[in-house]
């Protein structure tokens, strides 16, 4: 414990302004020099950094071609400071200096010379925001501009510019800061060029997407959670970790094991930059393999991606202390039409010393058995014995047909990134099946065909023939291969998908004692377990694949959705942030969740209020969909029905999708809450009533649908079928789970509401308030007491004393 507290990094919020010389490269030696010189004497003279200076609140960190400042005085100080530098710049014509501001979180650290130093996100994402601008830019992210327009004095200066994309896809979300004289107005080369190539119809549909991903990300994690393969260490943590006490541990309880690594994202040398497809793929097989030798710690691909490209002189200390591993394998791929080469070096994080390389140039055919080959050479290094069948599975190659290994890994990438771009689930099934179709023996590829199709073809309506394709391909694949563990894998999705969850736990079970380092198969226990209403279970399960994939945030997404269903919102939202710490750039829809978690756990509206009112103007803030629904949620319980009127015309359709409502419910339910002509409110309701029952002809088994024909009947007087309606959505949701049957009984219990059957809703609502809820959806039926206490369409039962029990008193605690 000791020897640990001596070596954690505190975390604290760094003010970084990050500066470079334009065209530094291109100068000569003495050029160069000159105009560093140069910039050292203005940022000497800058009154900002004499101040952080005299407070002992700033570094200095030299790039090579610029510097970084940390300030952490002020948020306004980097920014005050660039104003600074841009009028002194132009005393230097020859000095073309960008900037980059970024507010997040750094590590102080002391250097090998004892000289103060820091690391952290914060000075990364300042660098990709500066590499955004041109000569003269001064760019703030988001997260940073959000500071200054607190204050009025900024505000005028800060001026919107949208997306721009930087190295490995990742998107941000950028502001130019000038004035009349100082800055560069100008739009950015790199976000003229994009808007160019990008035509008006390819922006909608890339919006359309990325909303579609948003609304519906949660249904996407729980149905297709097979997206990623999670490889870490469960050897170790089975033997520190028992699950019964999983539930309370997280990945820096778990102590650092001399047969631990990390393998880091290959970096790709050839000549086509289309082939980091290949370089990945390499990288997963060598992972995937090593992660199938039980004596070995591996760390999941999806924790190890966030250092594509870092430089490890300076990361060997963070990957140690925050991914707990005692060696890292870093390589490289260079791939010609006839000649692959990889450079592989394995290298001790504890004292930052080469442990072993190899440089391995193979033809295409050779090179599908490599990672065996690694993953055998590493294991001997790390002094792990490999039991024959571990050899075995780690010796056979996944095909003897490279082209039909291209396509694989063509797949795996698509399917890799899938939850963070625009990735189509139909191509990646397609190029599943075609590398299947050009070698039939290709197990691999079946059983990751068979995950995709269980994944599209699960619950009540899913199509019979691609459910029982995904039962042959992982069964053919389990032929082909009896020791695969992805076969196994492969039949836990398909009983998961029939609903068959102790065929399925049974599988897992298997695919355990083959992938010891998966976070995969806990994370499908932990999908299972949900529709066993297993919930400790399912939290248990949850932090365990926590300790194997320590940064995977669709893991820590399940688990903040499964804390809020059981209404712990402390947990919820401390895992939430987490999940917000690891994503980059600022995330509008994360702020407002967690507002609305906020009124839910308090039942007050003002951090909801705060939030939206803080929104930044444009298209990415006060104008853009997601901050138009929530704004709409807010009128509804304050009652401004004109407001809530107003915004959801604003809204289009496809923004409800996958939500219990659709835009045409919101519509009635707005005419009821405003009143006025019956007969007007009534064709609403009947409007209404017909669209929904087109969505039940297109999917008979949908409880929503029966949820919404309930209340409207209700709403029309009419009881019988109302209530009828509702039951049969209780029918419904049973047959999914139990916390589906809790959700569905809530909407009963409104039901009985709205047509005087006050004592049935208050025998329902009691119990339902003690009870895990299916909060991930919202619905105007959702059960916390916040939501009984604002939602107008309590109203039957707000004078009756049992129900002011109910909101004047602190919510009950979920059994579970």
């Amino acid at each position: 414990m000791v020897e640990e507290d001596k070596t954690r990094m505190p975390l604290e919020i760094g003010h970084v302004l990050f500066v470079d010389i334009v065209g530094y490269s291109k100068l000569l030696i003495n050029e160069q020099s000159e105009l560093l010189q140069h910039l050292k004497e203005i940022v000497r003279e800058s009154e900002q950094v004499r101040a952080a200076d005299a407070e002992g609140k700033l570094i200095r960190l030299a790039t090579g071609d610029g510097m970084a400042l940390v300030f952490r005085n002020s948020p306004e100080a980097p920014a005050a400071c660039a104003l600074e530098l841009s009028r002194a710049d132009k005393q230097h014509p020859e000095l073309q200096l960008r900037m980059g501001i970024h507010s997040g979180p750094i590590n102080q650290v002391t250097d090998l010379n004892e000289r103060a130093n820091v690391t952290g996100a914060g000075i990364n994402m300042a660098q990709r925001v500066m590499d955004c601008g041109d000569a003269g830019h001064i760019l703030l992210s988001k997260r940073a501009a959000d500071d200054l327009a607190e204050y009025r004095h900024w505000q005028q200066l800060l001026h919107d510019l949208g997306e721009c994309e930087v190295k490995h896809g990742v998107t941000l979300s950028l502001v130019n800061l000038y004035t009349d004289t100082d800055g560069n107005r100008e739009l950015p080369a790199k976000l003229r060029r994009a808007r160019e190539q990008q035509t008006a119809k390819e922006r909608a549909a890339s919006r359309r997407r990325r909303m579609i991903v948003l609304i519906g990300i949660a249904v996407l994690i729980l149905a297709l959670a097979a997206l990623v393969t999670w490889m870490e260490s469960s050897r170790r943590a089975d033997r520190l970790v028992p699950a019964s006490d999983a539930r309370n541990v997280t990945p820096s309880a778990v102590a650092l094991d001399e047969k631990s690594i990390a393998v880091l994202p290959f970096e790709n040398l050839s000549s086509e930059k289309d082939d980091a497809f290949f370089a990945d793929g390499i990288q997963d097989d060598v992972l995937t393999s090593l992660g199938k030798i039980k004596e070995l710690t591996v760390i999941a691909r999806s924790s190890v991606m966030a250092y594509r490209g870092a430089a490890l002189a300076g990361k060997l200390r963070e990957i140690r202390q925050t991914l707990r591993v005692s060696h890292v394998l870093e390589g490289s791929v260079r791939r010609s039409p006839k000649l692959v080469v990889i450079n592989v070096q394995l290298i001790d994080t504890r004292n930052e010393r080469q442990v072993w390389s190899q440089r391995y140039e193979r033809g295409l055919t050779d090179v599908l058995s490599l990672q065996g080959e690694v993953a055998v050479e590493i294991a001997r290094e790390l002094q792990a014995t490999l039991t024959p069948s571990e050899k075995s599975v780690v010796a056979t190659k996944p095909t003897d047909n490279p082209e039909a290994y291209l396509v694989y890994l063509r797949a795996r990438e698509m399917e890799l990134r899938q939850l963070t771009s625009d990735a189509d689930p139909e191509a990646i099934r397609k190029l599943y099946q075609q590398a299947v179709d050009l070698d039939p023996t290709f197990a691999l590829a079946r059983a990751r065909l068979s995950m995709r199709l269980s994944g599209v073809s699960s619950g009540p309506d899913g199509d019979p023939i691609l459910r029982a394709k995904a039962l042959a391909e992982a069964q053919e694949a389990l032929r082909l291969r009896p020791g695969m563990g992805e076969a196994r894998l492969a039949l836990a999705y398909y009983y998961w998908s029939i609903h068959e969850s102790d065929r399925a736990l049974a599988e897992l079970t298997e695919a355990e004692k083959l992938l010891p380092n998966s976070a995969e198969v806990w994370q499908v226990r932990a999908i299972i377990y949900r529709l066993q209403n297993k919930i400790r279970e399912r939290i248990a399960a949850l932090r365990r694949a926590e300790i194997l994939d320590p940064r995977d945030t669709n893991g820590l997404r399940l688990l903040a959705m499964t804390l809020r269903d059981v209404r712990d919102w402390s947990e919820a939202e401390q895992t939430a942030d987490r999940v917000r710490a690891l994503l980059p750039g600022p995330r509008l829809h994360w702020k407002y969740h967690r507002a609305w978690d906020e009124v839910r756990r308090t039942g007050k509206l003002e951090p909801l209020q705060q939030e939206l009112t803080r929104a930044p103007a444009g298209p990415e803030g006060d104008k853009s969909e997601i901050h138009r629904a929530f704004q709409f949620a807010l009128a509804m319980l304050e009652r401004d029905f004109v407001t809530a009127d107003r915004l959801l015309r604003q809204l289009p359709a496809n923004v409800f999708e996958g939500e219990p409502h659709p835009k045409v419910m919101y519509e009635a339910l707005l005419a009821v809450a405003r009143g006025g002509d019956r007969a007007g409110i009534e064709r609403t309701l009947m409007a209404a009533r017909e669209e929904i029952e087109k969505l039940r002809a297109a999917s008979p088994n949908d409880y929503y649908s029966s949820i919404n024909l309930g209340l409207i009947d209700a709403f029309l007087g009419r009881k019988d079928e109302a209530i009828r309606e509702g039951r049969r959505a209780v029918e419904l949701a049973a047959a999914v789970s139990q916390l589906e049957k809790n959700d569905a009984s809530a909407a009963l219990a409104l039901i009985y509401a709205r047509t005087g059957e006050s004592n049935l809703a208050i025998e329902l609502i009691e119990h339902l308030l003690t009870v895990p809820a299916d909060l991930i959806q919202e619905g105007v039926y959702n059960m916390t007491v916040a939501e009984l206490k604002w939602r107008w369409e309590w109203d039957p039962l707000r004078s009756d004393p049992r129900f002011q029990k109910f909101i004047a008193g602190p919510e009950p605690k979920t059994v579970y």
